[in-house]
């Protein structure tokens, strides 16, 4: 091949490139905020359906996998509004455990969660993130702070794997959620979706910078897998 020919090949090569990389940007832009929109679009459902079922909804996220599931379980679920009252619950409930056979023990663990499972019968259950995307966090107000991926290698430590539970209960109440999906590449890039208390209402933001503003957590590249 002359080289006339090669150079002509390499120009052809990085005209396409040029021209393929922006789609490809665009279109994981594209995915990413149907994604996010969807999340919004399901809290709402959720909500509406919680009041006319008598069911609560809960929607774990499973932070180092990159999906979430939608669960039903019963009316009766308890939350918290804050980590000192979710602690102080706990140790209670281990002082009580503490007292109980392995048998009574199991059987009560099985009742206290609500009996949770995926909602199959009118919901997409599992949803997960486009390619290039991750979730940047997830923060309600059981936890301290905006839960992030460990970075653990699901095969390997599973144990060590993050998921966070966001509810809506049958008396209208969503519980306050803020969840980000982000840029696998870049965490400043992508959107928020925040659920309202009480109201229950969903907004969605694709301005993280400002995000970043109310919890400095975001880091500057995605969680590092381990070998």
């Amino acid at each position: 091949m002359a080289l006339v020919e090669v150079l002509i090949v390499l120009a052809i090569l990085v005209a396409v490139a040029a021209i393929t990389i922006p789609m490809l940007s665009s279109y994981f832009q594209l995915e990413q905020h149907r994604v996010a929109k969807e999340l919004t679009l399901t809290y709402s459902l959720l909500r509406d359906q919680a009041v006319m079922r008598n069911v609560t909804f809960r929607i774990a996220y499973h932070l180092d996998e990159n999906y979430y599931e939608i669960e039903v379980g019963d009316a009766r679920t308890l939350i918290f509004d804050d980590p000192a009252k979710r602690d102080e619950w706990e140790k209670d409930r281990e002082d009580r455990l503490s007292r109980f056979s392995d048998e009574e023990r199991a059987a009560a663990l099985a009742e206290e969660s609500g009996g949770f499972q995926a909602a199959r019968d009118r919901f997409q259950t599992r949803v997960e993130l486009p390619s290039g995307s991750r979730f940047g966090g997830v923060f309600t107000p059981q936890y301290e702070q905006m839960m992030v991926p460990s970075g653990a290698d699901p095969a390997a430590h599973p144990e060590d794997l993050v998921v966070v539970h966001s509810y809506i209960m049958p008396n209208g109440f969503s519980e306050q959620t803020i969840v980000l999906i982000v840029d696998e590449d870049d965490p400043t890039a992508g959107y928020a979706v925040e659920v309202e208390p009480m109201s229950g209402a969903v907004h969605l933001d694709g301005d993280l910078e400002a995000w970043k503003d109310r919890f400095d957590f975001l880091p500057e590249q995605g969680p590092e897998l381990d070998p």
